[in-house]
């Protein structure tokens, strides 16, 4: 920082992928980074990076999807008037399978994991940030919250939901110093699909389905690195790699694209099935 305090930065979904990506590049003197994530091996070895490269880390091993303990950690941690410069809120899991094949608690669990989690973090942060007059916060979202992912659809409405969110906050951020981006991905190599849930498919059909309709799969380093460049950027809403840029422009002007897209998706997914 210019006035010689240490930057601070919140990094969810830190143990890997994306997060942990993340948390690694932005690593340097005088920043104090604070990851999330429920492995806690994998947490201790991200830190040993971030260290590693002149940073501070402080790694907290928990369950953003238990509501209730990410509350108690919130208030503890960063009570009222906490200086927390970036939030990076990356943390998610996805589910495969058509609507009917679903559980309740397969959209519960994508429900507390990828909406109610990054909004409760989300306003935490921001309610301290418009005190202080700064801040930045980043929902890591998909290109699914544009146009939508059959065979994916709880994923797809979560996704929906931060894009509504930061349609909204960051015109309300804007009077207060607060900066909200929304960073769309599209197809990312990441341990999201070996994670997933999985109803009638399985991980590697999903991955031949992904390898079919051909579109390109980004290193998880390289994804992290245009999420950081856009957002340094000031570029507020904006959707990698080019294929997904595309696809968000077109998605409300030329639905009948998407539509196309969608339908090639599920006659992939029903010749695999």
């Amino acid at each position: 920082m210019e006035d010689g305090r240490e930057e601070t930065i919140v990094v969810t979904g830190a143990s890997s992928g994306i997060g942990r990506e993340i948390a690694i590049q932005l690593a340097e003197p005088g920043r104090i980074l604070w990851l999330l994530g429920r492995d806690e091996q994998r947490l201790e070895d991200v830190a040993a990076k971030v260290r590693s490269k002149g940073a501070v880390a402080e790694k907290v091993k928990i369950d953003l999807a238990d509501l209730k303990a990410v509350d108690v950690f919130l208030e503890n941690t960063f009570p009222s008037g906490s200086d927390v410069d970036w939030v990076y809120l990356g943390a998610a899991i996805t589910a495969f399978g058509e609507v009917q094949d679903m559980t309740g608690e397969d959209w519960d669990k994508l429900y507390r994991t990828n909406l109610l989690s990054p909004v409760q973090m989300a306003r935490h942060f921001y309610v301290n940030m418009i005190e202080r007059k700064r801040g930045n916060i980043i929902l890591i979202s998909s290109l699914a919250a544009y146009a939508g992912y059959p065979t994916a659809t709880a994923y797809a409405t979560m996704k929906a939901g931060l894009l509504g969110l930061y349609r909204s906050l960051c015109y309300e951020g804007k009077g207060h110093g607060v900066s909200i981006f929304h960073a769309s991905l599209g197809y990312v190599g990441t341990g999201i699909y070996k994670s997933a849930i999985y109803r009638k498919t399985s991980y590697e059909k999903t991955m031949k389905s992904i390898d079919r309709l051909g579109f390109r799969i980004l290193p998880a380093s390289e994804a992290a690195s245009k999420i950081i460049s856009n957002v340094k950027r000031g570029k507020s809403e904006f959707a990698i790699p080019g294929y997904a840029a595309a696809m968000k422009w077109v998605a409300p002007r030329m639905p009948f694209v998407i539509t196309a897209v969608h339908r090639r998706i599920m006659k992939i997914y029903r010749q695999l099935a």
